[in-house]
């Protein structure tokens, strides 16, 4: 029998190897196409991704402030001052400090360099994203801001190194706070802006629970000392136990300070805190809007970023001689005369410190006070509302535009819910408290309806005054002008009034009675700071309407 001299066997090394081979060359070719027909990210989309993480940065710090803020109250004094002493403020000030040294820079060198803007990526709006009235009110309330914290600097350095509430951190947050203050004055990255909103909204969010436990403390200091033990819902034993801490701590830290330092600031603070809350929330609210149009071409002539343009500076000479100021005398007299009277109201108010049957008096004078002024607001809205039917309707409007109406109708609209709701708990403090020790319960009812009214033909005259424009043929009488001015003033007298008397506490006894004192002081930090910001909003808008749709020239935009 003959055999084959070789054995034909299958080879599974070889077969191994070129399936192999045959596996990675498919797989390159699957992976080649896979890269060649991936999606490309457009600019669009990478826009969008960036806003989403800068907002949701804002979001965790803000989150993170108040969780951390709600700890420290509760685990008083285990945790006082965490954040502030563990370098959160730091972080918050320095990030936002060299943000606003970069922009500064970039307009500095732009100044300089005509062809900055062909290298950067800027694009140059053709309006500017703060008002003249919000420029105004950065630079007033950034004064008491400022004020505030040079008082805190200043004590900082009169307090001994060996002392328990000496934090060196204390000393870094005033000074970046300075900085933060005055170089905000003087104003893109959106996680730069995003930044700035949310240590703003912190600030804000800081001052509203400082101010808050201030007052709990100096009510519960009344307390002890001149009201009854038998009297009831207007302590707890959580307040008494931190009044007993918050003395312990400041009579550790405050008996080798400067006496006079020390008096301004505890007498000042709490006058001081409004300035800090409106300028947060005005610096918010400007780098929010400014954050919505990074990126975004605002004017259909601005396609190109190799343009020949540059940052303009202020003209404020030019703008006056722009702007028209006829049909507006009436208008302006009789809002200074509404401004004088809140005026007025606030230096009574604060005159009657003291004894009860004055703190009662100064209530009742601030209500009716209060109720004046809404009917006039009232009988001048009915009839701006009546006149501005005589103007014309905008058909077409620019997109970006319409955004910033958008904007304004929806922050109107928002902090308008909390203006309703701050009026609904003083309706219902008249409708249920019959027993007020002899004040007259009905005027609380006649003071928060009015106000409803005067709230509600506001935002009608507002919202339909901003879809209107003049009318070519008929330009000599502009109908509206003079309610819009007269508008304007009128808000600024109210937001004097709610920022600097209405959030205290003794200037709404009546409430605090029939709520109880803590829960009064709940109900006016979550209402009022919004309220607040309605009214001053609300000025922004009528001056902003006053001065761009009655003007036939419109002024400069960079102005």
């Amino acid at each position: 029998m003959a055999f084959p001299t070789s054995r034909s066997t299958p080879n599974f090394g070889t077969s191994h190897r070129n399936h192999s081979k045959i596996s990675l060359h498919a797989l390159h070719l699957q992976a080649t196409r896979f890269v060649e027909e991936a999606p490309v990210f457009t600019h669009k989309s990478l826009s969008s991704i960036h806003s989403a993480f800068s907002s949701l940065y804002a979001m965790v710090l803000v989150t993170l402030f108040l969780a951390f803020s709600y700890t420290e109250v509760v685990t008083f004094p285990r945790f006082h001052h965490y954040l502030e002493n563990y370098g959160f403020y730091i972080y918050l000030y320095g990030v936002a400090d060299l943000f606003f040294i970069y922009v500064l820079s970039i307009a500095i060198w732009s100044e300089r360099k005509k062809t900055v803007l062909d290298n950067l990526r800027i694009v140059l709006n053709h309006k500017s994203h703060g008002c003249l009235p919000a420029r105004i009110g950065i630079i007033f309330f950034g004064c008491g801001t400022l004020i505030y914290l040079i008082l805190e600097l200043i004590a900082f350095f009169m307090t001994q190194s060996s002392l328990q509430c000496y934090h060196s951190t204390d000393g870094a947050n005033s000074i970046l706070g300075i900085l933060f203050v005055l170089l905000q004055a003087c104003l893109i990255f959106m996680f730069g802006t995003m930044h700035v909103v949310a240590t703003n909204i912190i600030v804000w969010i800081h001052s509203i629970i400082s101010e808050s436990l201030y007052e709990f403390e100096e009510a519960e200091d009344h307390r002890l000392e001149s009201v009854p033990t038998n009297v009831t819902n207007m302590g707890c034993d959580f307040l008494g136990e931190r009044l007993k801490g918050v003395y312990d701590l400041n009579h550790r830290c405050e008996k080798n300070k400067v006496n006079i330092i020390g008096y301004a600031l505890s007498k000042m603070e709490h006058f001081l805190y409004p300035f800090i809350i409106e300028f947060a929330l005005i610096g918010a609210s400007v780098f929010f809007v400014m954050w919505r149009h990074i990126g975004r071409h605002s004017h259909p002539s601005v396609e190109q970023p190799h343009l020949d343009v540059k940052i303009h500076r202020p003209r404020p000479l030019e703008f006056i001689k722009r702007t028209a100021w006829d049909h507006s005398l009436k208008g302006a007299v009789a809002g200074i005369f509404i401004l004088f009277l809140a005026v007025l109201n606030l230096v009574l108010f604060f005159n009657a410190e003291g004894a009860e049957h004055n703190n009662s008096q100064a209530e009742y004078f601030s209500k009716l006070t209060k109720i004046l002024i809404n009917v006039c607001g009232i009988l001048a809205l009915v009839i701006g509302i009546w006149q501005i039917q005589f103007l014309e309707d905008i058909e077409n409007i620019d997109k970006a535009e319409a955004e910033n109406r958008n904007l304004d109708t929806a922050l109107l609209r928002f902090t308008s819910f909390f203006a309703y709701l701050y009026q609904c708990f003083t309706i219902i403090t008249g409708i249920f408290n019959a027993n007020a020790n002899g004040f007259p319960v009905q005027l609380h009812d006649l003071n928060a309806i009015i106000a409803a009214i005067q709230i509600t033909l506001q935002l009608v005259f507002i919202f339909d005054l901003r879809w209107k424009k003049l009318p070519q043929n008929d330009s000599d009488t502009k109908p509206g002008r003079q309610v819009a001015i007269f508008m304007f003033f009128f808000n600024i007298g109210m937001w004097l009034v709610f920022t600097f008397e209405i959030q205290k506490v003794r200037s709404s006894l009546v409430e605090a009675h029939f709520y109880g004192f803590m829960p009064w002081v709940i109900i006016q930090r979550v209402t009022l700071p919004l309220t607040i910001f309605f009214r001053f909003h609300s000025a922004v808008v009528n001056i902003e309407m006053w001065k761009n749709i009655y003007n036939v020239h419109p002024a400069s935009q960079h102005e």
